[in-house]
């Protein structure tokens, strides 16, 4: 457990404490880029990057990708998520399920995965979660020697993992510590909800009564799908940012709007309220523009209007 009741005195103290989070989850990337670099290199080279919701794998596929980049290695970034069939059909499955295998296009998928393993160009599919249907194909012409990451919840599943060479190495990522922040202890499912909620509310065009909604398939799909193959990855990345209650708590009861007469959306809010009222706020001034964090808050909001 991750425990702190730290008091800043001033703003560089806070500027010291964001940067030492931020350089230990770039250790936790370095290390595993110079692995990659130390490898033979002999062939189109997979790497899948899973983990559960909101856990910073987008952002930490092009971290890791610019690490290599800097050693000369070509880098492919594939995020499973735009594999995802369109929203209304699934939507229309009996029982819809938008983490299990059963969302993605798994045909195209396949197609393209084999494809890249051939050397042959190959069409990938953009999603736009906004709208909720693919966008638009993008080629891609594979290079000799390239290294291909495969991120996305999914990436973990052993559908996924089929289809891969067997030398593939796999990266899993998620909030591995529990919390006790200025007394009040924050279970680290419970911090992933709270990314969640706002990279939804923000990005994803749902309210928080759609993200309550979702959440508790998310939660058993992880505890069936996700949670027990993550031992088995070869590397493990922990996404928890110390500095981030702070900095997430006036997304949580200010920027989201909830709407008063929906007793799921009010409860919400005032739980949270009762949650936080304890733990100081922190300027999102003091988060880097590349950090794994602006991945659930987007660009600096702290000196302009939010929504």
């Amino acid at each position: 457990m991750f425990v702190y009741d730290t008091i800043f005195q001033n703003d560089q103290e806070i500027s010291a404490f964001v940067k030492e989070a931020e350089q230990n989850y770039k250790n936790q990337i370095m290390k595993i880029a110079e692995y990659v670099q130390g490898r033979e290199k002999a062939g189109t080279q997979f790497i899948t990057l899973a983990g559960p919701t909101c856990s910073g794998k987008t952002t930490t596929s092009h971290i890791l990708e610019q690490e290599l980049a800097h050693a000369g290695i070509s880098v492919k970034i594939i995020s499973i998520d735009d594999f995802y069939r369109n929203r209304d059909d699934i939507s229309d499955d009996e029982k819809p399920d938008y983490e299990s295998i059963s969302a993605i296009d798994f045909e195209v998928f396949e197609k393209c995965v084999h494809n890249i393993r051939s050397g042959k160009d190959t069409y990938l599919p953009k999603f736009d979660f906004m709208l909720g249907h693919r966008s638009e194909w993008v080629l891609h012409r594979p290079v000799p020697h390239e290294i291909i990451i495969l991120e996305g919840i999914q990436a973990i599943y052993p559908e996924i993992r089929a289809t891969l060479p067997k030398d593939s190495k796999s990266i899993f990522i998620s909030v591995d510590d529990d919390v006790c922040a200025y007394g009040i202890f924050f279970e680290k499912r419970e911090i992933r909800f709270f990314r969640r909620l706002v990279r939804d509310y923000l990005f994803r065009n749902a309210k928080p009564e759609r993200t309550l909604e979702l959440w508790d398939g998310v939660v058993a799909n992880e505890n069936k799908n996700i949670i027990p193959y993550g031992h088995q990855a070869d590397f493990i990345i922990n996404s928890f940012m110390p500095y981030e209650l702070g900095v997430i708590k006036p997304f949580l009861l200010d920027t989201i709007q909830y709407e008063e007469q929906k007793p799921c959306e009010k409860e919400l809010h005032e739980n949270l309220k009762e949650k936080f009222k304890n733990i100081p706020e922190i300027s999102d001034r003091f988060v880097p523009a590349d950090s794994v964090f602006r991945e659930f808050i987007g660009e600096r909001h702290s000196d302009k209007e939010c929504r």
